[in-house]
């Protein structure tokens, strides 16, 4: 899939498309020519780093969560003790 099939797809831009790839949350192919190949996995991953960037989580947080260092219920729970914080500085 092409980085424009991917932006119809998602309604991602394209920059957003590849700031992921440039903070290695994702790793498209190449192909001969040199343009991205986006799999499947590729758009699953992006995906997740949408709904996880919207949930207040930042990019480091969610590469530890793809690259399997931090389980999803411990990143969750962490996000809800800040929330709890903030609620109460409020």
């Amino acid at each position: 899939m092409t980085i424009k099939e991917v932006e119809e797809q998602l309604g991602l831009s394209r920059a957003t498309i590849r700031f992921y790839e440039k903070e290695k949350l994702i790793t498209p192919k190449r192909n001969g020519n040199t343009y991205r190949e986006y799999s499947e996995e590729d758009i699953v991953a992006i995906k997740k780093i949408v709904i996880l960037r919207k949930l207040g989580f930042s990019v480091a947080e969610i590469k530890d969560f793809l690259e399997d260092h931090v389980p999803l219920q411990e990143l969750l729970e962490k996000n809800i003790l800040d929330l709890q914080e903030k609620i109460n500085e409020l």
